[in-house]
Protein backbone atom coordinates (compact mmCIF):
# COMPACT_ATOMS: atom_id res chain seq x y z
CA UNK A 1 0.00 0.00 0.00
CA UNK A 2 1.37 3.42 -0.91
CA UNK A 3 2.28 5.99 1.73
CA UNK A 4 -0.27 8.33 0.20
CA UNK A 5 -3.05 5.72 0.45
CA UNK A 6 -2.17 5.01 4.08
CA UNK A 7 -2.43 8.65 5.11
CA UNK A 8 -4.19 11.25 2.99
CA UNK A 9 -7.55 9.58 2.19
CA UNK A 10 -7.88 8.36 5.78
CA UNK A 11 -7.15 11.78 7.25
CA UNK A 12 -9.54 13.47 4.82
CA UNK A 13 -12.37 11.05 5.59
CA UNK A 14 -11.93 11.42 9.34
CA UNK A 15 -11.75 15.23 9.15
CA UNK A 16 -14.91 15.30 7.04
CA UNK A 17 -16.56 13.18 9.72
CA UNK A 18 -15.30 15.59 12.38
CA UNK A 19 -16.81 18.47 10.44
CA UNK A 20 -20.16 16.65 10.35
CA UNK A 21 -19.99 15.90 14.08
CA UNK A 22 -19.25 19.54 14.89
CA UNK A 23 -22.17 20.69 12.74
CA UNK A 24 -24.56 18.22 14.37
CA UNK A 25 -23.32 19.19 17.82
CA UNK A 26 -23.76 22.86 17.04
CA UNK A 27 -27.29 22.24 15.72
CA UNK A 28 -28.23 20.26 18.79
CA UNK A 29 -26.77 22.86 21.15
CA UNK A 30 -28.79 25.60 19.51
CA UNK A 31 -31.94 23.43 19.58
CA UNK A 32 -31.47 22.92 23.32
CA UNK A 33 -30.77 26.60 23.87
CA UNK A 34 -27.15 26.57 24.93
CA UNK A 35 -24.05 28.05 23.37
CA UNK A 36 -22.15 25.74 20.99
CA UNK A 37 -18.97 27.17 22.54
CA UNK A 38 -19.71 24.93 25.52
CA UNK A 39 -18.99 21.94 23.27
CA UNK A 40 -15.61 23.31 22.19
CA UNK A 41 -14.69 24.01 25.80
CA UNK A 42 -15.80 20.56 27.00
CA UNK A 43 -13.55 17.63 27.93
CA UNK A 44 -14.53 13.96 28.05
CA UNK A 45 -12.34 13.54 31.13
CA UNK A 46 -10.57 16.03 33.41
CA UNK A 47 -7.11 15.10 32.10
CA UNK A 48 -8.05 15.41 28.42
CA UNK A 49 -7.75 18.39 26.12
CA UNK A 50 -10.82 20.41 25.22
CA UNK A 51 -12.66 19.59 22.01
CA UNK A 52 -11.24 22.78 20.48
CA UNK A 53 -7.70 21.60 21.22
CA UNK A 54 -8.54 18.13 19.88
CA UNK A 55 -9.65 19.74 16.59
CA UNK A 56 -6.37 21.65 16.47
CA UNK A 57 -4.33 18.51 17.17
CA UNK A 58 -6.18 16.49 14.52
CA UNK A 59 -5.53 19.16 11.91
CA UNK A 60 -1.92 19.54 13.05
CA UNK A 61 -1.28 15.81 12.69
CA UNK A 62 -2.76 15.70 9.19
CA UNK A 63 -0.94 18.81 8.00
CA UNK A 64 2.29 17.73 9.64
CA UNK A 65 2.16 14.38 7.85
CA UNK A 66 1.91 16.14 4.50
CA UNK A 67 4.75 18.51 5.36
CA UNK A 68 7.08 15.81 6.70
CA UNK A 69 6.42 13.45 3.79
CA UNK A 70 7.01 16.22 1.24
CA UNK A 71 9.93 17.78 3.14
CA UNK A 72 8.19 21.10 3.76
CA UNK A 73 8.08 23.32 6.84
CA UNK A 74 5.76 22.00 9.53
CA UNK A 75 2.66 24.03 10.38
CA UNK A 76 1.99 25.93 13.59
CA UNK A 77 -1.75 25.96 14.16
CA UNK A 78 -3.80 27.76 16.77
CA UNK A 79 -6.58 26.31 18.87
CA UNK A 80 -9.87 27.45 17.30
CA UNK A 81 -11.66 30.04 19.41
CA UNK A 82 -15.17 29.18 18.20
CA UNK A 83 -17.10 26.85 15.90
CA UNK A 84 -16.49 29.02 12.84
CA UNK A 85 -12.74 28.90 13.46
CA UNK A 86 -12.88 25.13 14.06
CA UNK A 87 -14.71 24.61 10.75
CA UNK A 88 -12.26 26.93 8.96
CA UNK A 89 -9.27 25.02 10.36
CA UNK A 90 -10.73 21.71 9.23
CA UNK A 91 -11.56 23.15 5.79
CA UNK A 92 -8.03 24.53 5.43
CA UNK A 93 -6.62 21.15 6.37
CA UNK A 94 -8.89 19.37 3.87
CA UNK A 95 -7.64 21.74 1.16
CA UNK A 96 -4.02 20.93 2.07
CA UNK A 97 -4.80 17.22 1.92
CA UNK A 98 -6.55 17.60 -1.44
CA UNK A 99 -3.54 19.48 -2.83
CA UNK A 100 -0.96 17.03 -1.45
CA UNK A 101 1.38 15.76 -4.14
CA UNK A 102 0.79 12.02 -4.30
CA UNK A 103 4.05 11.34 -6.16
CA UNK A 104 6.13 13.23 -3.59
CA UNK A 105 4.41 11.46 -0.70
CA UNK A 106 4.82 8.03 -2.28
CA UNK A 107 8.47 8.83 -3.10
CA UNK A 108 9.08 9.34 0.62
CA UNK A 109 8.47 5.64 1.37
CA UNK A 110 12.16 4.78 1.66
CA UNK A 111 13.42 8.27 2.49
CA UNK A 112 14.37 9.22 6.07
CA UNK A 113 11.68 11.06 8.00
CA UNK A 114 13.12 11.85 11.43
CA UNK A 115 10.79 12.92 14.23
CA UNK A 116 12.35 14.87 17.09
CA UNK A 117 10.32 15.39 20.25
CA UNK A 118 10.47 18.46 22.48
CA UNK A 119 12.89 16.72 24.86
CA UNK A 120 15.32 16.04 22.01
CA UNK A 121 14.50 12.36 21.59
CA UNK A 122 14.66 11.51 17.87
CA UNK A 123 12.99 8.67 16.02
CA UNK A 124 14.58 7.81 12.69
CA UNK A 125 12.04 6.29 10.31
CA UNK A 126 11.43 5.89 6.63
CA UNK A 127 8.39 7.61 5.12
CA UNK A 128 6.51 4.31 5.14
CA UNK A 129 7.39 3.65 8.79
CA UNK A 130 6.40 7.21 9.66
CA UNK A 131 3.03 6.81 7.91
CA UNK A 132 2.23 3.45 9.50
CA UNK A 133 3.82 3.76 12.94
CA UNK A 134 3.63 7.46 13.70
CA UNK A 135 1.36 9.67 11.59
CA UNK A 136 -1.67 7.38 11.45
CA UNK A 137 -1.63 6.42 15.16
CA UNK A 138 -0.99 10.02 16.25
CA UNK A 139 -3.83 11.27 14.09
CA UNK A 140 -6.17 8.57 15.43
CA UNK A 141 -5.13 9.28 19.02
CA UNK A 142 -6.33 12.88 18.75
CA UNK A 143 -9.83 11.52 18.30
Amino acid sequence: MSVYAITIPCFAQMLQSLMTLLSKGEERARALGFAPQNLLDARLAPDMHTLARQVELSCTQAQEAVSRLTRQARPRLATPADMAAARALINDTLLILAAADRSLIDASALQPVPVTLADGLTFDMTGHEYAVNWATPQFSFTW
